[in-house]
């Protein structure tokens, strides 16, 4: 009997992003759980790494979202080595949308970065883990990753 049925992995392309997806993606194989990588898009923030928040604002809700699932594509769903996963996408204050997610769509795990894109503001800072860590319906994992030595 698996211990997950649906786990959400929060990602918003940084360092400690990749290392929660490998970390779901692990789970999830495990578990034969069901499994949806979340990015959320945050007004003001770049959509994808090294581009302008400015640059996203020109954009059509269909660029985006194909630019997004492209990116989101080549990060992510490419190393997932063949397992399905569903890709989603949001918009809004990340805290509230990850929460959103996870209430609307039954997940019993969420992994996420302790840390995102700092200094940038992308999906995960510090706070935003911290946040949905103590309001989350669901068992949380924050996935840190390893000091290089």
């Amino acid at each position: 009997m698996s211990l997950y049925k649906h786990i959400v992995c929060c990602l918003d392309f940084s360092d400690q992003a990749l290392e929660a997806f490998d970390t779901a993606l692990g789970l999830a194989r495990d578990n034969q759980s069901r499994l949806t990588l979340l990015h959320v898009v945050h007004s003001g923030a770049p959509v994808v790494p090294g581009e302008k928040p400015r640059a996203a604002r020109r954009l059509s809700k269909e660029e985006l979202k194909e630019r997004l699932g492209k990116q989101m594509q080549e990060s992510y769903v490419g190393r997932s080595g063949g397992y399905p996963v569903e890709v989603r996408l949001r918009r809004g204050l990340p805290s509230i949308e990850i929460l959103d997610e996870l209430n609307e769509f039954g997940a019993d795990l969420v992994v996420m970065g302790a840390e995102g894109l700092s200094g940038v503001g992308l999906v995960l800072l510090g706070s935003t883990a911290e946040r949905v860590s103590r309001r989350a319906s669901c068992a949380c994992l924050i996935v840190r990753r390893p000091v290089s030595r």
